[in-house]
């Protein structure tokens, strides 16, 4: 078989960006499902709950390309317009969006109903519910978490400054290693 045609297709110059511009993750059907604000501006559920939770107006969100406000709608946040342009370069099985809500109070969406047992296998590993964070004003310490233990977030960027750091580590002790051996 050719490699060639096993490759997934590389999207057109007019395709949409099919990543968050916040988090850089892929879009997904559950809880970074690509939301459009009134500007047009397109991100994930997940960093716009993110955003809403720390915000000082719970009603809107204001969009963090081009500062323009957007109420939100009156069931919340997860009622915001799905970007159909995305969601159309998804696979097929990611086009059908999960209902999800919001608890501000709280810091957390939730799927309402938990994935069929027809869905795809990753489709069926997601969790059903994602702390995005606890509200201003409020510690974030009151879930039972014990304080100054190091939590691995599933934010790239997080991800990327722990491995350049155990790397940059892991090579400083070799030449010191090596030093030491001379």
């Amino acid at each position: 078989m050719d490699p060639v045609k096993q490759s997934p297709p590389t999207p057109d110059e007019g395709a949409p960006d099919l990543e968050c511009a916040i988090c850089f993750s892929q879009f997904n059907n559950v809880f970074r499902t690509p939301k459009m604000l009134q500007c047009k501006h397109t991100f994930c559920l997940e960093c716009l709950a993110r955003m809403n939770v720390k915000s000082a107006e719970p009603e809107a969100i204001q969009c963090p390309l081009c500062r323009s406000v957007t109420p939100l709608p009156v069931l919340g946040l997860p009622k915001l317009d799905n970007n159909p342009a995305i969601l159309s370069y998804l696979p097929e099985a990611m086009q059908r969006v999960y209902s999800v809500r919001f608890n501000r109070s709280k810091g957390r969406l939730q799927v309402k109903r938990a994935p069929d047992a027809h869905a795809l296998p990753q489709l069926r590993t997601v969790s059903n519910s994602l702390d995005v964070g606890a509200p201003n004003g409020r510690s974030s310490s009151g879930g039972g978490q014990a304080q100054g233990v190091l939590r691995l977030s599933s934010k790239p960027t997080c991800r990327v400054l722990i491995m350049t750091s155990v790397v940059l580590l892991l090579v400083l002790l070799t030449c010191i290693i090596i030093f030491l051996l001379k």
